[in-house]
């Protein structure tokens, strides 16, 4: 007996698929680096946007909520760094942390 339909796949090549699946891929791959992503995130937070943010601060007199805003984002974090977990954690943190502090230092100096 002949078959009455065939079978096909259907796919999607969508740019919100293939991006996400990138970012999935390059997380999956760089699970063996979580240690040395996790010690890059930490030394840019805390030696270059911890300082600049500081000295941009009481150079141009910043207020005390950005002080606390910076202090909760570098514990935003620390806190996935310090509970080892995986990369995928660690870099949308360290990703949403740079953004604001870099907000708060643009902020001050304009």
């Amino acid at each position: 007996m002949a078959t009455l339909s065939h079978a096909t796949t259907a796919t999607s090549s969508s740019s919100a698929t293939t991006w996400l699946a990138s970012y999935q891929h390059f997380v999956a791959s760089n699970e063996f680096y979580r240690v040395g992503w996790a010690a890059a995130a930490l030394i840019i937070q805390g030696c270059i946007l911890s300082p600049a943010l500081l000295l941009t601060m009481f150079y141009f007199g910043g207020g005390d909520w950005q002080l606390l805003v910076s202090n909760l984002s570098f514990l935003l974090v620390l806190v996935p760094i310090l509970s080892a977990m995986p990369v995928k954690y660690i870099l949308p943190t360290f990703a949403f942390s740079f953004v604001l502090h870099v907000a708060i230092i643009l902020i001050n100096v304009l």
